[in-house]
C-alpha cells in the first residue's frame, strides 16, 4: 500500500454513525440502533476489563514482593504468632501498619474485580441476547 492510498490525517471516512468529533467522551448516539449502543457499551466495558486485567498483572509483581518480606519477617515471631520479649514496639506497629495497608488494598482489590467480573457478565449476556433475536442467514 502506498501512501497516496492513505487519506490524510484525520479524513478518513467514518466506521460508523456516530455523529461529532472522534475525540469527544460524549458522541451523539442517537442515530445508534439499541443493538448497536448495546454493542458500543460491550466494547467499552470489555475495554476497561482488559485495562484493570493489565493493573492487576502489574500488582502480581508486588503482591509476589510482599510474600517475600512476610516470610522474612515471620522471624520475629515466635510458633504461636507472638513477638519475642525484646522486640522493639516500633517494629510491631510498623508491622501492624504494613499488615493494614495490605489487607485495604486486597479488599480494594477484591472489589474491583467483583465489579469487573458483573460487567463482564452483562456483556456476555448482551451479546446472546443479540446473537438469538439476530436472523441466521
Amino acid at each position: 500500500m502506498s501512501d497516496s492510498d492513505n487519506p490524510p490525517l484525520g479524513e478518513r471516512p467514518k466506521l460508523g454513525p456516530i455523529d461529532g468529533s472522534p475525540v469527544t467522551t460524549h458522541p451523539d448516539l442517537s442515530r445508534l440502533s439499541p443493538a448497536q449502543r448495546g454493542l458500543r457499551d460491550a466494547l467499552l466495558r470489555e475495554f476497561k476489563a482488559r485495562k484493570a486485567k493489565k493493573f492487576v498483572e502489574k500488582q502480581v509483581h508486588y503482591i509476589n514482593g510482599n510474600r517475600q518480606v512476610a516470610e522474612s519477617i515471620k522471624i520475629l515471631f515466635d510458633e504461636h504468632g507472638q513477638p519475642p520479649a525484646n522486640a522493639p514496639i516500633e517494629d510491631i506497629v510498623e508491622e501492624r501498619r504494613q499488615l493494614e495497608y495490605q489487607v485495604r488494598w486486597f479488599e480494594a482489590m477484591l472489589l474491583e474485580l467483583q465489579t469487573r467480573l458483573l460487567r463482564v457478565r452483562e456483556i456476555e449476556a448482551l451479546a446472546l441476547d443479540i446473537l438469538e433475536r439476530s436472523p441466521r442467514d
